[in-house]
């Protein structure tokens, strides 16, 4: 029986997540981490897709993204396919590289994105004991809580817009004190 389509329009926002087969390791190494990267960045430049955030831990991949122009399967499927040849071929394996498809949750309001957003900047303090989520190197979270030119990302593929626009300046303060000093969303 094939799988059910997936829900997509033009401007559909998603918490989506990932985990290795198996319980298996997706980023063995630093350059796992830096090809996946890549080709998420290749991927956003080809579909016009927004990654509004972005974790990506030893097991698992969370995402928030939005897209207007090419249905998140899609999507998925192309940058998935293409990080599992990677992986096979790096590590002379077979078999699935993910643990069945990847899931994905439609955030109905701002609400639900606000708090996605928190969930996914918190993952390496709660996850993997680091200190500090502005400097776990592949989290978005640095992006937001570094001070730096407004709009202005480190990762130039990220969407920083729809996030800061509901803070005033300085807005890499306004948005720690979001992450760290709030239990629900409030507009600043």
């Amino acid at each position: 029986m094939p799988r059910e389509e997936r829900l997509w329009f033009p401007g559909t926002v998603y918490y989506i997540t990932a985990a290795g087969a198996s319980n298996r390791t997706l980023f063995p190494n630093e350059k796992d981490y830096k090809q996946y990267v890549y080709l998420l960045a290749k991927v956003i430049n080809t579909t016009k897709l927004d990654l509004h955030a972005y974790c990506l831990l030893p097991g698992s991949i969370h995402l928030l993204a939005e897209s207007t122009y090419v249905s998140i399967s899609t999507i998925m499927r192309e940058l998935h396919a293409s990080y599992a040849m990677h992986y096979r071929r790096h590590y002379e394996t077979s078999g699935p590289v993910f643990q069945a498809r990847y899931h994905s949750e439609l955030l109905p309001d701002e609400t639900s994105f606000f708090e996605h957003s928190r969930r996914i900047h918190l993952l390496p303090t709660e996850r993997l004991d680091h200190s500090y989520s502005g400097t776990y190197r592949w989290c978005s979270a640095r992006d937001y809580l570094a001070p730096q030119p407004e709009y202005a990302p480190k990762h130039p593929f990220l969407s920083l817009e729809r996030t800061l626009a509901f803070f005033p300046s300085p807005r890499h303060e306004y948005f720690h004190r979001f992450l760290h000093h709030t239990s629900a969303f409030q507009a600043y």
